[in-house]
């Protein structure tokens, strides 16, 4: 089985806002390892692009900035 190490804070963030998220395989204090093959990870990319893209525009305000550098952390990992 091939596992992806992501960040946890923005997965977590995902998670918490009951959207389809990958199953943890693995975890530690900063990261969850999920399966590479999981059929959720393509919403938690596309979920995560969208506050990288907004993040850019300018369109969050400052105290988005943990959970943005994460989910551009999230993108870089999955490939994007």
């Amino acid at each position: 089985m091939d596992l992806i190490k992501l960040p946890k804070r923005f997965f977590q963030d995902h998670q918490e806002r009951d959207l389809d998220t990958p199953v943890v395989v693995k975890e530690t204090k900063t990261h969850v390892w999920v399966n590479a093959n999981d059929p959720h990870l393509s919403e938690l990319k596309e979920d995560a692009q969208y506050y990288s893209d907004m993040w850019d525009m300018g369109s969050f305000d400052k105290w988005l900035f943990g959970i943005c550098t994460s989910a551009k952390a999230t993108v870089k990992a999955l490939g994007g």
